[in-house]
């Protein structure tokens, strides 16, 4: 009797020979069954697989491999130089930085300033149309001027110049601040006139009363950069009247520091 058998006939001990016949025999006969398919897949598959390996594989003998001495696929030889020539680019002229002349008086003015202890006259001009946040560092920028004994000239504009006048009144110092209106006290907005109403220096123009407001707006400038040393200007690049004004205080050989709000 098989082995593998042995607990299947320890089972049936209790019953009759021919019963133990039967019954192993019916067992015996389902393993060799089994055994058998099982033999013949393995076999098919391993067929399959010599199939494939026999299709796919080639004679190395009859491929042209490269040797350190040439030949072989593409003929490449590396004695031999390949006599290729290269298009130089064509990149156009280059271009040359334009260095502007240095101006003696412009470095001399500035080393004066840096090296001067003493009060300077600021004059502060900026755009109408200014957020919150920059009539905030305007105000800041006034009032620590005046508080440091500095003269701030203004106008009456509203953004900027209103933010200059607030931030100067803060300081308590009303002589060290004057406002230039382009025109007359009328001709100004009411909340200008209200906000005018504590500064004490105040010069008006009546006879631009006629002109255009910027045509008038020029005139004022240029009378404020006439009396002061240092321009600090808040603007847009679009900001015509108020870059003009730096402009001319540049050729004036004026300190001049221009701000971007754009």
């Amino acid at each position: 009797t098989d082995v593998s058998m042995a607990p299947l006939l320890k089972g049936t001990q209790h019953m009759g020979n021919d019963d133990i016949i039967i019954g192993s025999s019916s067992v015996l006969s389902r393993m060799r069954s089994r055994k058998t398919a099982l033999d013949a897949t393995s076999n098919s598959g391993r067929d399959k697989s010599d199939e494939l390996f026999a299709k796919y594989t080639y004679n190395t003998d009859d491929l042209d491999l490269v040797t350190a001495t040439g030949g072989g696929v593409g003929e490449f030889k590396p004695d031999e130089k390949l006599n290729l020539e290269r298009e130089t680019a064509n990149v156009g002229d280059p271009q040359t930085a334009q260095m502007e002349p240095m101006n003696i008086t412009k470095v001399l003015t500035e080393l004066q300033a840096i090296q001067s202890q003493g009060p300077k006259k600021y004059c502060i001009l900026g755009t109408r149309h200014c957020s919150f946040l920059h009539q905030q560092i305007v105000e800041m920028l006034a009032y620590a001027l005046v508080l440091s004994g500095n003269h701030l000239y203004t106008s009456g504009a509203a953004g900027t110049n209103a933010a200059a006048i607030r931030g100067a009144l803060r300081a308590f110092q009303p002589q060290l601040l004057t406002v230039v209106l382009p025109q007359s006290m009328s001709r100004q907005t009411p909340e200008s006139q209200e906000l005018l109403q504590d500064v004490t220096n105040v010069v008006t123009m009546p006879q631009n009363d006629a002109m255009p407001l910027d045509v008038a707006s020029r005139i004022c400038n240029s009378h404020l950069l006439s009396q002061t040393d240092h321009l600090i200007s808040f603007a847009f690049h679009e900001s015509k009247t108020v870059l003009e004004a730096a402009q001319e205080a540049q050729k004036l050989d004026m300190l001049v520091t221009l701000l971007y709000l754009d």
